[in-house]
């Protein structure tokens, strides 16, 4: 009893203070309350989330405007099917959501902490997926990779509930297969497109080839260097391809992805696909990224080519993470698809975190690591620096009892600051 007592504290410190006991959670994270605690504070996120004037055009403004619509037309069952087919969405969670909620309200901001709920679970399950598999006393370096790992596709991407909802979706069935060898785990992988967001089918694309042709690394090293100098896919030819042997619904849906305006408007930095470039910073933010987690990849198989067969889980990561990363480098050239680069990076990111903080560091890993420190610092300033158009003061300093006096109205930190 006293056990179960001293346990349900952080619940207590959380309906006082989220953010703080966050953070105390967050610097104790091998206590087994911690992933809840991160689970809770992504749902208070939903709950205080701002909306900036800076991005009132993002995707979630466009979710949230479904629920008084569909709330004041009280559609049925069958008059959300044909919304569903008529909308540019092939997967159903975003539209079913949406339903549900409607039913009950016309405040679209209750979506939001829905989409807390879900992706909160799926965020915090896969962070300490890797957190609960460190070993020993936590280097300097692990540190900043940790800090990294968050940050990559953080709890702000409920912006863009969808893909990235999808991205830690498709990770958590992905994650214990690389790891363990759990291959039940793909279901999650292979739902993923079908429920969440379509474009996953492209990320189907190098689990069933790892699948099928296994650890072929030396393979996977050529194509990924091959990969880094790709400019651009042949899109006339990627269109052709899709309208040709993809069904008729998944063509004409995903033409918004693919079009050649689209890809024109992508190319020249104009259209939807680039809401994010009129912020200097955000433009090298993911290639800093891009080319440190290259540098380790290059370095790691170079330093442990010898040695490889005879480790059967780093020839696993490394064949699967270089092939994976090598299709994102790809997709980057197309709308949207440089968001696949971001998974790679979680991944590849996951994989370094725990390979590094479990074993010896051989003198080449040390070198790229202090060469890296410096640049992967900058990425953690940056990252904090976006949350600011999502975060809200309440979401700091607030709790879920004062955070009701602002539901719905709260102001982003961003623009907090612009105004002052």
């Amino acid at each position: 009893m006293a056990r179960a007592q001293k346990k349900s504290f952080h619940i207590i410190y959380f309906f006082l203070q989220p953010f703080f006991t966050l953070l105390y959670y967050l610097k104790n994270f091998r206590k087994p309350e911690a992933k809840n605690v991160m689970w809770l504070f992504t749902i208070f996120f939903g709950f205080t989330f701002a909306i900036g004037k800076e991005t009132q055009n993002s995707d979630i403004t466009r979710y949230i405007a479904d629920i008084p619509l569909f709330h004041n037309l009280h559609l049925s069952f069958s008059g959300i099917l044909a919304y569903y087919y008529a909308s540019p969405e092939i997967d159903i969670l975003r539209i079913s959501l949406a339903f549900i909620v409607s039913y009950f309200t016309a405040n679209g901001f209750y979506l939001i902490i829905v989409y807390g709920v879900i992706y909160g679970f799926f965020y915090s399950r896969n962070m300490w997926y890797i957190l609960d598999r460190l070993k020993g006393r936590t280097k300097t370096f692990t540190r900043i990779l940790i800090f990294c790992l968050f940050l990559i596709i953080p709890i702000w991407g409920l912006n863009g509930f969808r893909f990235w909802t999808g991205a830690h979706i498709f990770l958590f069935g992905l994650l214990p297969f690389l790891f363990e060898g759990k291959k039940k785990s793909l279901i999650w992988c292979f739902i993923t497109p079908f429920v969440v967001h379509y474009s996953f089918l492209a990320a189907l694309v190098p689990l069933c080839i790892y699948l099928i042709f296994g650890n072929k690394i030396k393979l996977y090293y050529i194509f990924f260097i091959f990969s880094l100098f790709i400019s651009s896919i042949n899109i006339t030819q990627f269109n052709k391809l899709v309208d040709t042997y993809a069904p008729k619904s998944f063509a004409e849906k995903s033409a918004g992805y693919r079009g050649k305006e689209n890809v024109a408007n992508f190319t020249s930095g104009k259209g939807r696909y680039n809401r994010e470039k009129e912020v200097w910073y955000s433009k090298f933010f993911r290639e800093i990224q891009k080319y440190t987690v290259a540098m380790f990849l290059l370095v790691f198989y170079w330093s442990f080519r010898k040695s490889l067969s005879t480790d059967g889980e780093l020839l696993r990561l490394l064949s699967f993470i270089l092939l994976f990363y090598a299709f994102a480098n790809i997709l980057s050239s197309l709308p949207s698809g440089g968001r696949f680069v971001v998974v790679g990076n979680l991944l590849a990111f996951s994989f370094l975190t725990l390979h590094l903080q479990n074993n010896i560091v051989n003198r080449d890993l040390y070198r790229v690591a202090n060469i890296a420190t410096p640049f992967l610092v900058v990425t953690i300033i940056i990252s904090l620096r976006m949350s600011l158009y999502f975060l809200s003061l309440m979401s700091l300093i607030g709790n879920p009892i004062t955070a009701i006096f602002s539901f719905g109205d709260n102001i982003s930190l961003n623009d907090i600051i612009k105004g002052l």
